[in-house]
């Protein structure tokens, strides 16, 4: 992994997860791990950009999903469902895992990582809009990481400490 690379995971907050079912695995994690959680929410639609891929134009998609964190840090587990098909499809496609850090510019980011050999999967906004406040991005079969714009971590840690 190249130093952009590393650079870029040292502010990791989360380790994220696809599942088929929220409840469930919330429940299985809550047994085995101990860990609580913050309300879930739903996302129904939350616009997502696509980058064009072999035989799709890319652009505006959208996504239904729900979604949760543990309250437990301080590298938190964070769950989402996919409600229905959309945009998400394409994270899933490339691993349902992936690790989540907090960065200063998302933009900045994964134009560096992109120069570095990485693929965008999908982001918050389109590259004219420097990629929103979130972009998922993976290199050679190795992990997927989420770029979280520092702008809404504030918005994150209020919903982490939430209460039911």
């Amino acid at each position: 992994m190249g130093e952009p690379a590393l650079k870029s995971f040292r502010k990791l907050y989360h380790h994220g997860r696809i599942v088929d079912d929220l409840a469930a695995a919330m429940a299985a994690m809550e047994r085995d791990l101990g860990v609580t959680w913050a309300p879930v929410r739903t996302f129904d639609p939350i616009r997502v950009w696509l980058p064009a891929t072999e035989g799709d134009a890319g652009g505006w998609s959208e996504a239904r999903i729900a979604v949760t964190y543990s309250r437990q840090g301080p590298i938190h587990f964070e769950l989402i469902e996919i409600l229905a098909p959309g945009a998400y499809d394409a994270l899933r496609a490339v691993s349902s895992d992936h690790v989540g850090a907090w960065v200063d510019n998302v933009g900045d980011e994964v134009e560096t990582l992109v120069a570095d050999g990485w693929t965008l999967i999908a982001a918050g906004a389109s590259p004219k809009h420097r990629y929103g406040q979130m972009a998922y991005l993976s290199k050679d079969g190795g992990p997927v990481l989420e770029l979280v714009g520092e702008a809404i971590r504030p918005m994150i840690e209020e919903w982490i400490a939430a209460s039911q």
